[in-house]
């Protein structure tokens, strides 16, 4: 029996709900958001997918998880079917994947990743050249860099951009093809084993824009560079937009060919560098906020202040407190904070005694002027002389200049607060373990040495 349109979307609401799960976010919003639910009829759901690389991506990486979801949604066992879309880049927007009817899925809020858009990538002074030049690609401005070589560390936000560019495209009804470095190899010798070269070849003819994520992959593969080359020169003659993403830049690729290196650096190079420390904050408040997630103002600086990382890794850490929000009946602790920031602790970074003061302080549940006040109440007096301790210990700063950071207080009283946690700490096995926290918390735990 076929399923009303209406009901099929809402199946298919319930089951991308199970499978965002399941996979990566990068992989649920690359791959999974793309598709459109078509029908529902006798347990067999059939799906399209915008072109038809893209379709055999799916078929033979993702198809396993999306059956076993929607057999999860339907209640009883259900196939699915994944076809080239009619439309390509026509799609209304109402069939796009959104949550449940109410918000609830399998016990807990369900909130849908937002699409990767320009609006909501976070721009700082570490990626905006790379920001402009994407957008003046993807809105087809005059003197735009063509092709566009996004080039970065891992979780930078070079997927973002070419998610972007294939958002804008396809909103003004472009086919855009876009794929992984890897898939393209994969794909091209599926191809030459069953004599389907015209086939694969065809999809770049009718090709509005070709966005290809980890071109790294194809250095070092003759006839997969070969294909790209002749593709790559298709669409480039043709002045369709172009845009590359790698891990490095053209010149450090060294088994690229001369050719594909030449054709590369003829366009716009647009490195994506580290993230600093303002950017990572607001990018925390972002994830933090789609994850209706709140914590104070000095919790979100400290976390970030010590988080060297990617944005993936603020990802990460915001799934964990998401996820230990909702075991903990909804209530996030300081203590709990800290101790899931743990992973994503820059290894060996620079600490410095405000980072000290200001960790030691949320550690204990106390304001940072708390410790630098005149207090000597037990609660404040100890964390002052922890954070001294600390101070002492992982940076280089003499005991009058940590003296003078802590309140104006002489070397003396620092060494007293030194002397102090050391001595406690040799009679106190759990004292002693929970100060290495904190200075595994800082990125200079004995763990990591």
């Amino acid at each position: 029996m076929k399923v009303p349109r209406r009901a099929a979307d809402r199946l298919w609401n319930h089951a991308c709900s199970r499978i965002e799960q399941e996979l990566s976010q990068k992989d649920f919003q690359t791959w999974i958001l793309e598709l459109t639910p078509r029908s529902f009829e006798d347990g067999l759901m059939t799906v399209e997918a915008p072109f038809g690389l893209y379709r055999d991506r799916i078929r033979q990486v993702y198809l396993p998880a999306l059956e076993r979801a929607v057999s999860e949604a339907a209640d009883h066992s259900c196939r699915v079917e994944v076809v080239v879309g009619s439309s390509v880049g026509t799609r209304p927007a109402n069939r796009r994947w959104s949550p449940p009817a109410g918000g609830q899925e399998t016990g807990r809020k369900v909130t849908s990743p937002p699409l990767k858009s320009f609006g909501n990538f976070i721009v700082g002074e570490s990626n905006r050249m790379a920001c402009d030049a994407a957008r003046a690609l993807a809105f087809g401005e005059a003197g735009a860099g063509n092709p566009l070589f996004l080039y970065g560390g891992v979780g930078l936000g070079k997927t973002h951009l070419l998610l972007a560019i294939a958002s804008e495209l396809r909103s003004r009804a472009r086919k855009v093809l876009y794929y992984q470095g890897e898939d393209f190899t994969r794909k091209m010798v599926d191809a030459l084993r069953n004599d389907r070269m015209d086939a694969f070849r065809r999809e770049f003819r009718f090709a509005d824009a070709l966005l290809i994520d980890d071109v790294q992959f194809i250095a070092g593969k003759k006839r997969t560079q070969q294909e790209f080359y002749h593709a790559f020169n298709l669409l480039h003659g043709a002045g369709k937009p172009i845009a590359l993403a790698s891990d490095r830049g053209p010149l450090e690729l060294e088994k690229l060919e001369t050719g594909l290196r030449s054709r590369f650096q003829g366009g716009l190079l647009a490195d994506l560098g580290p993230l600093d420390t303002e950017l990572r904050c607001r990018i925390l408040r972002s994830k933090l906020k789609e994850a209706d997630l709140e914590l104070g103002g000095d919790n979100i600086e400290n976390l970030a202040l010590r988080m060297t990382g990617s944005v993936r890794e603020i990802e990460g850490l915001v799934s964990r407190l998401r996820a230990a929000r909702s075991q903990s009946g909804g209530r996030l602790t300081n203590q709990v904070v800290e101790s899931l920031v743990v992973p994503y602790v820059g290894v060996g970074c620079d600490v410095d005694i405000e980072t000290i003061v200001k960790t030691v302080a949320t550690h204990f549940g106390i304001t940072r002027e708390e410790i630098l006040s005149r207090s000597r109440a037990r609660r404040v007096a100890w964390p002052r002389h922890v954070a001294a301790y600390l101070c002492r210990k992982l940076t280089s700063a003499s005991l009058p200049e940590i003296g003078e950071a802590m309140g104006g207080r002489n070397h003396s009283s620092i060494l007293r607060a030194v002397r102090s946690v050391k001595d406690s700490m040799s009679g106190e096995a759990a004292l002693a373990e929970r100060i290495n926290r904190l200075e595994t918390l800082l990125g200079r735990g004995s763990q990591f040495s």
